[in-house]
């Protein structure tokens, strides 16, 4: 603006004094518009602020001899001074893309806005932008309203918390973001990993572990031309990708997950990418704290239903009975095990008395009412009631009250010790059976020495006397009687006694061997063939020899008894594999008769026989000394084809072997 004015300037009627000048000058320069005066009949440029000479080019020397029309040339320009000069009669004047000479000749497109200077009109004063200024900041208007719609899609999608609520709102932010590829990484529920949701490239791993994301805990930005360090950016070059962003879900102290976008294009990066892509995480980050939220509120829901319906039903899943009372001693309901142990059906007992349903020997009214009385628990560890037909049964009966108000209600819980006292007179029995056992064997001992005596003396008796003596058969009977006396004597003290086995590794092989010649010619006389089959990686025994020859002799015994006419007598050796670890199997085959199905499974009871002599220990001896052994005996039986006796006697360790 010139410093001085002519008089004959419009201007200098409403500036009459330099400070207003100088005032208008600052306050104008101070402008990013650029801003004109005209006089009012629109002929004259008065004068221009400094934006204005950035925007035309010109100084204020030059400005002072150029007209307006020559900054508005032509038809054009004379109907844009003709409305700029229209607002001195009417409202403001505004004008869009408006041609502008510059000095150097070009045109520029323009907005206008012009106002006449009041009260007495003497100029007018035009504001003016670049129309690219407003066309840009029409588009970038447009361009938040459509972020901003986009940001509301998708918060939109994820309050719909449907299964694809995720995917369709990670879709929306691809578009949001102008990017090539999106998707997430979130906690897992069940283990500590982050798994990949999102529509991601297979070169981006499927789960993440918790320390991969320890670095992206802040947003993170990598490009094209930096070292890719992290998983997440070495998949990113992978598939192309020039640019990767990424923004964590969740808060400082505690992440949910993390938030990825890649562009193929660095160019199509959004101006406010970061800040988008937190806006993103942080609706991701709400959206999975109300799925959590949800989750827990149904497990919550579904424990309380559950706990809701086992307190209702807690009386069908205990296996004690269960009698609910009101306060009139009736049976309000009762639960199935307690109508089975009383005989009764759920629907017959409510309504009952409870002097009609427990009816014992002795009155339970007495103890009943004192518990509701004096509302404390009664308890009766062994109290007999009888069932419904009649049957009487030992019950552990405990009775607790329950206030509801002013009226006690009573729960009876009835513990059946029908099972308790069957163990406790089992247990007795079996006192009585090991005090009769040593009795036994105190007896056997005792009477053991008469009977040789006696056997001695039928023996002198008959050689004096004679084979040709009418009493010499009689007196033989009676020394088999007594030999039969002594061998079961014998076999009574020895199951009586405790056994005193003497472990040691024993070759099996060997003493079959050995067994088996022994029997060689009681095997011929008895027209028995014998068959062996040695596996030679048997391992050593671990075992007592004495006693488990005795089993194998009383194995053989049994056979050739069951062989009367002759047949086949098979041994076999291996060894085998067991829960309780390494054992060494012997097979012992007849092809007798075989064991009727009836009494196979009394074969191993004491003095169960279907011999005329037998004693009936013998089998029952051999499964005690193998069971001390920590090994069994089983027996197969195959009517007509014979029976198969197989023993299993634990194997030695390696260092004992050796």
């Amino acid at each position: 603006m010139p410093n001085k004015i002519s008089s004959t300037n419009p201007l200098s009627r409403f500036l009459k004094s330099d400070p207003h000048r100088d005032f208008f000058r600052v306050l104008a320069d101070s402008l990013s518009d650029s801003v004109l005066i005209f006089s009012s009949d629109c002929q004259q440029l008065l004068t221009v602020n400094h934006s204005f000479l950035l925007l035309s080019g010109y100084s204020r020397a030059e400005l002072e001899l150029v007209s307006p029309r020559e900054l508005f040339p032509g038809d054009a320009g004379n109907l844009i001074l003709g409305k700029i000069q229209d607002c001195l009669n009417g409202p403001e004047c505004r004008l869009h893309e408006a041609s502008l000479k510059t000095r150097q000749g070009s045109i520029t497109l323009i907005d206008l806005e012009a106002r006449p200077i009041t009260p007495s009109n003497t100029g007018i004063l035009i504001t003016a932008r670049l129309s690219s200024t407003r066309i840009q900041s029409k588009e970038l208007r447009s361009a938040q309203e459509e972020q901003l719609s986009l940001l509301v899609g998708i918060a939109e999608d994820l309050a719909n918390r449907e299964e694809s609520s995720l995917s369709n709102a990670l879709t929306i932010a691809k578009r949001l973001l102008i990017a090539s590829l999106i998707g997430l990484y979130r906690v897992s529920s069940s283990e500590p990993v982050y798994i990949r949701h999102g529509p991601l490239s297979e070169e981006f791993p499927t789960q993440l572990d918790m320390a991969h994301l320890e670095s992206l805990q802040y947003s993170s930005a990598w490009s094209l031309g930096q070292r890719p360090e992290h998983p997440l950016q070495k998949a990113a070059r992978a598939c192309g990708l020039q640019a990767l962003r990424t923004a964590p879900i969740g808060t400082d102290t505690a992440w949910v997950g993390v938030l990825l976008a890649g562009w193929r294009d660095p160019n199509e990066i959004p101006e406010h990418a970061d800040s988008l892509l937190n806006m993103v995480a942080e609706l991701c980050h709400a959206s999975i704290l109300m799925d959590l939220e949800t989750s827990e509120s149904l497990k919550l829901q579904l424990q309380i239903a559950q706990l809701e319906a086992d307190f209702l039903d807690q009386s069908t899943v205990v296996t004690d009975g269960l009698l609910f009372l009101d306060s009139q001693l009736r049976v309000r309901r009762a639960n199935p095990s307690a109508a089975k142990l009383l005989g009764y059906h759920e629907e017959e007992l409510a309504g009952l008395s409870i002097q009609d349903v427990l009816v014992g020997p002795k009155d339970i009214l007495a103890t009943i009412l004192d518990a509701q009385g004096h509302q404390r628990e009664a308890d009766l560890p062994r109290f007999t009631i009888h069932r419904s037909d009649g049957v009487p049964f030992p019950v552990h009966l405990r009775v607790f009250p329950r206030s509801r108000g002013e009226n006690t209600e009573l729960l009876i819980v009835l513990n059946d010790q029908s099972e308790k006292q069957a163990i406790e007179n089992q247990n007795e029995a079996l006192a009585q059976r090991a005090l009769l056992g040593e009795v036994a064997a105190i007896f056997a001992h005792e009477v053991r020495n008469p009977i040789n005596n006696i056997s001695t003396g039928i023996q002198l008796a008959a050689s004096r006397l004679g084979e040709q003596h009418p009493l010499h058969q009689s007196l033989e009977r009676i020394r088999s009687e007594c030999t039969r006396l002594d061998q079961l004597l014998s076999d009574v003290l020895f199951f009586a006694r405790p056994l005193e086995l003497k472990i040691e590794p024993l070759n099996l092989e060997d003493m079959l061997t050995r067994l088996i010649q022994r029997w060689k010619p009681r095997l011929q006389q008895s027209n028995v063939h014998c068959h062996t089959a040695f596996d030679p990686s048997t391992p050593l025994a671990s075992a007592d020899p004495r006693t488990l020859e005795q089993v194998i002799v009383n194995i053989i015994t049994n056979a050739l008894q069951a062989m009367n006419e002759g047949g086949t007598l098979s041994f076999s050796l291996a060894p085998i594999q067991m829960p309780q670890g390494d054992m060494v199997e012997i097979k012992i085959a007849d092809t007798g008769p075989g064991i009727p199905a009836d009494i196979i499974d009394r074969v191993f009871n004491p003095f169960f026989t279907t011999k005329k002599d037998g004693t009936g220990l013998g089998l029952a001896i051999s499964r005690r000394i193998l069971s001390a052994h920590k090994g069994h005996i089983q027996v197969e039986s195959f009517p007509g084809a014979g029976t198969v006796f197989s023993i299993h006697i634990p194997a030695c360790k390696l260092e004992n072997q050796e």
